[in-house]
């Protein structure tokens, strides 16, 4: 599976819940953040994928997330 697969499959195991590019990292184990920066980034505003300054949902820091509606 592909980094940007990984990525888009966690977000939407959250289920509406928001996520930001550091925890996709912690979670994915990424050796870079830039690494999920170039997919979230990409999925923006795209199928049913938001983009927004928010709280992330689980380290609750107010920055930049991605979430996923159904």
């Amino acid at each position: 599976m592909t980094i940007a697969a990984q990525i888009e499959a966690l977000i939407q195991r959250l289920d509406g819940v928001s996520i930001c590019d550091d925890c996709i990292t912690d979670r994915l184990n990424l050796s870079v953040r830039s690494q999920a920066n170039v997919v979230t980034r990409g999925l923006g505003g795209a199928n049913d994928y938001a983009r927004e300054k928010r709280p992330c949902g689980l380290c609750s820091s107010v920055k930049i997330s991605t979430s996923h509606r159904r």
